[in-house]
């Protein structure tokens, strides 16, 4: 192994330089984490759940999670997309029903 000739070393360069382009082509194609950030607003339950809390004066996490059929933490993301839309109330306290914000047209 100690005495490869000049021949043989260029193939191994060669053969190495094909494996580092496919490398980088690999790496190039990677998505990054840019890719996967989407609008915190973005969830296509939205809509349900403006409709959903339309039926009530004041609404809970736990109450979306049961009409919704969803997890706690997507229920709370709803929660949080409705009050920064102005349509339910600030969280006050952990376990209290968040007001609802009636249209004026609706009522």
């Amino acid at each position: 192994m100690v005495n490869k000739t000049v021949d043989q070393l260029e193939t191994e360069i060669i053969d190495l330089k094909i494996r580092l382009k496919r490398v980088e082509d690999f790496i190039r194609e990677m998505p990054s984490s840019i890719d996967y950030i989407t609008d915190p607003t973005d969830d296509e339950l939205v809509g349900e759940a403006i409709e959903v809390i339309k039926q009530y004066d004041a609404v809970s996490t736990s109450l979306l999670q049961r009409r919704l059929s969803i997890g706690y933490a997507r229920a709370e993301k709803l929660m949080n997309i409705l009050e920064s839309k102005g349509t339910v109330g600030p969280a006050d306290g952990s376990s209290k029903p968040r007001e609802v914000y009636h249209d004026k047209k609706e009522k």
